[in-house]
């Protein structure tokens, strides 16, 4: 039988461990020896639950993201010579709901790829952001023994400087790793290579974000990431209908998903505050979005969803040629009408905030977290 190391990342806002987390550690620990959580805060509430499912505890300071936790578990809190008994690490962090199937199917479909190291997800190269060679997404990462009992893996982490920028962690942890395995002759794979016929993906495309749905039903991959719920995520109404599948089909405890949202809803840069949102639909007579871009169209979808009425979309005069939607000038608003502001930039939405406060009552707006 394999022996599997899990190190398990956790960072919260608020430091708080939601259920989603705890659901995943209990199923972890049918493929795993051993788990270790790393708690990117000197404190987390309810900790003890943690406690339940790990067999070590670590609590740093949140340095260095997700790679500066993984680099102090391995260099300075589990050791080199621990993780020499076992056969396999894993790498994860909680961005992410599941398992929707059970964890070991992903093991056993890797068993038979020569794979030295593999991932649930592998990224095609792009240039959004920051030009990027294809690579193994890092939010799961398995490493076997050949990785392991060699020098490269360990020099890596030990010369890893903790990651100041996300962009930094994306380049020197993310991209990092791949570079620095393949140039020392490891190969790489992904659960998602074994269907590449089902994922159609082009340049700038990330596959948990934009065919998740497909990972779920066809590829059985049995992870959603929580980012591609976003009404900013331009395959959200893909992500929308896995949510419903897994909803539908009872192939996990979707409240898990619904708490978990609606807390960090509230404190999410960009994102609406969901309780606010279901309070301000019930509140007024007529609801319109004002946006038509791929904001706007998600927050409408959620809408449909919820089975909520939407009067209408609304946008500047300038951009009123877009199908569907009316420049706010043409409709009269009335004192019990309300308008969700739908747009993912700060500063448009603060010159939206701006345009539409002279002319409605600060009841009749919601908008997103700035």
């Amino acid at each position: 039988m394999t022996k599997r190391l899990c190190i398990y990342l956790i960072y919260d806002m608020e430091n708080i461990v939601d259920r989603y987390i705890t659901y995943m550690l209990e199923k972890m620990k049918t493929c795993s020896e051993y788990i270790v959580v790393v708690c990117n805060s000197k404190t987390m509430r309810q900790e003890e639950k943690i406690d339940f499912y790990a067999d070590q505890v670590i609590y740093r300071e949140n340095l260095g993201y997700d790679a500066g936790g993984y680099k102090d578990a391995l260099c300075c809190y589990i050791g080199w010579e621990k993780l020499g008994e076992y056969d396999e690490l894993i790498l994860m962090n909680d961005s992410f709901y599941g398992p929707f199937y059970p964890m070991q199917h992903v093991f056993c479909a890797m068993e038979s790829v020569a794979a030295d190291f593999w991932g649930l997800t592998r990224s095609q190269a792009g240039t959004e952001g920051m030009q990027y060679e294809e690579h193994i997404q890092s939010y799961f990462l398995v490493f076997k023994e050949k990785v392991l009992s060699g020098s490269a893996f360990r020099t890596f982490w030990e010369r890893l400087e903790y990651p100041e920028t996300m962009e930094d962690a994306i380049r020197d942890f993310e991209l990092g790793i791949n570079t620095c395995l393949r140039q020392n002759g490891f190969q790489g794979g992904a659960v998602s290579d074994l269907y590449k016929e089902i994922l159609p993906l082009g340049e700038n495309e990330n596959p948990y974000m934009a065919y998740p749905l497909e990972l779920i039903h066809d590829c059985q991959i049995p992870v959603l990431k929580y980012k591609a719920l976003s009404f900013g995520n331009s395959g959200y109404s893909d992500a929308l209908r896995a949510f419903r599948f897994i909803e539908e089909n009872r192939l996990y405890p979707v409240e898990y998903i619904k708490s978990h949202i609606r807390r960090k809803s509230k404190v999410e840069k960009g994102w609406i505050d969901f309780e606010k949102l279901e309070k301000f639909q019930g509140s007024h007579q007529r609801l319109f979005i004002y946006g038509f871009g791929t904001y706007g169209k998600n927050l409408g979808l959620y809408f449909r969803y919820r089975g909520w009425k939407i009067e209408g979309f609304l946008v500047t005069e300038e951009d009123e040629n877009a199908n569907g939607a009316t420049a706010f000038k043409r409709v009269r608003i009335e004192e019990d009408d309300g308008i969700v502001v739908a747009v993912g930039k700060k500063g448009m939405c603060m010159e939206i905030r701006e345009y539409l406060a002279g002319q409605c009552k600060k009841g009749q707006l919601l908008f997103p977290n700035f």
